[in-house]
């Protein structure tokens, strides 16, 4: 593949995790002198309308009303209409998609986010290039399959095993890691970020992500009992709710340890500083906490993704989950005491690995069968790459 061979990676602006993902793949793309990178948010390009009401129903589907979301992803997954529905969800956008196809002459299409809209298009002309899905959660949903898919990259092997049972075969699919930009995996002085933040160096900080929109559930109970049960300071994230944001701004205007800030891009500063996260169970972000070894804590996860990225990634004993102010305050002792953080590396070693996007753009690579001689990692190279305690 030649240096300006177009690349097309799709996303979706559901949260703030898949955009992450694809700018994760576009910096290590860069890396390796591909500069002719695409980046699209394929429904607001073809039907923006449909894209604002979606995404408006998402954030308050899923904060309202976090059990009809949940039964909505239970009936559109492993049911026997889903081939025929998904068909017609990855429909959605074929006609633009197919402008930007002939326009533009892609040799490669990737998606961050499952609406497959070139897998759809290759299916129904039997022809196309070759596509790459990256699943961004550590649990399975039947929309993220194609039989036209190319190739999947995927954050763990229980996801790999569950894709087999579904009928992909094995040789399309590869355990990458989720991808996480590189700056999450750089050694970082956090006194020098404290004095940038103006943070006290010496002092315990639990970072509160509110979602990459400010959309989160019981905020005034998480922060009492942080207040209440710890001597941290608090850090709440209110992402791009400005509202959420004033408001809490005036609340706790005279509160010392709290600290309220909007929407940044600097959450790995405030990763590096913090010694406990409580989030959201979106895969990106957990993934991001996983590579800090920062212990982190999900409250009152949504039923769907994100309550299954949480139940899994308990299972491993990475995180803890809190649906009430008694378990909350267990998890936050539990997450504060230094042997869960030295404990983490070893739990984690199974689903967290260094350079995930780069390893992901290598198999990318691999499927316009001109990979750069030397491109390919080694064996040992591989190994190294793995997180280990």
């Amino acid at each position: 593949m030649k240096p300006n061979s177009k690349i097309m990676i799709i996303y979706a602006s559901f949260g703030d995790g898949h955009i992450k993902a694809a700018r994760a793949l576009l910096e290590s793309f860069t890396a390796l002198g591909y500069n002719n990178i695409q980046l699209i948010d394929l429904l607001e390009l073809t039907h923006p309308r449909i894209n604002s009401a979606s995404r408006w129903l998402y954030l308050k589907s899923s904060s309202y009303a976090p059990k009809g979301y949940g039964w909505f992803y239970t009936l559109t997954n492993s049911t026997k209409q889903s081939r025929v529905s998904n068909h017609i969800y990855h429909s959605f956008g074929k006609k633009k998609m197919l402008e930007e196809w002939n326009s533009e002459k892609p040799e490669l299409i990737i998606h961050t986010f499952p609406y497959l809209t070139a897998d759809e298009l290759k299916f129904q002309s039997g022809q196309g290039v070759p596509t790459l899905t990256v699943i961004t959660d550590y649990v399975l949903h039947s929309r993220w399959l194609h039989e036209n898919t190319s190739h999947y990259c995927v954050g763990s092997d229980t996801i790999k095993a569950q894709m087999l049972a579904a009928g992909v075969p094995e040789h399309k699919i590869s355990v990458t890691g989720i991808p996480v930009h590189s700056k999450f995996f750089d050694k970082e002085d956090k006194a020098a970020i404290c004095d940038i933040w103006g943070f006290e160096p010496d002092r315990s900080r639990v970072l509160l992500m509110a979602g990459a929109y400010g959309v989160q559930r019981s905020l005034k109970l998480m922060i009492s009992t942080v207040r209440e049960v710890t001597t941290s300071d608090l850090i709440v994230v209110c992402g791009k709710n400005k509202k959420l944001r004033k408001r809490l701004e005036r609340e706790y205007y005279n509160e010392k340890r709290i600290h309220v800030i909007g929407y940044t891009d600097k959450v790995h500063e405030l990763m590096t500083i913090s010694d406990c996260l409580i989030s959201k169970a979106g895969g990106i972000t957990l993934t991001e906490a996983l590579v800090k070894n920062l212990p982190t804590i999900v409250f009152q996860p949504i039923p769907g993704q994100e309550e299954g990225n949480a139940q899994f990634l308990s299972g491993l004993g990475v995180l803890g989950i809190a649906n009430d102010k008694y378990s909350l305050t267990r998890e936050l002792y539990s997450a504060l005491n230094l042997n869960r953080n030295r404990n983490m590396k070893q739990a984690s070693a199974s689903v967290c690995f260094k350079q995930s996007s780069m390893r992901i753009v290598e198999e990318a690579l691999k499927l316009t069968g001109l990979v750069e001689k030397g491109s390919e990692w080694t064996v040992n190279e591989r190994k190294a790459a793995q997180i280990h305690a």
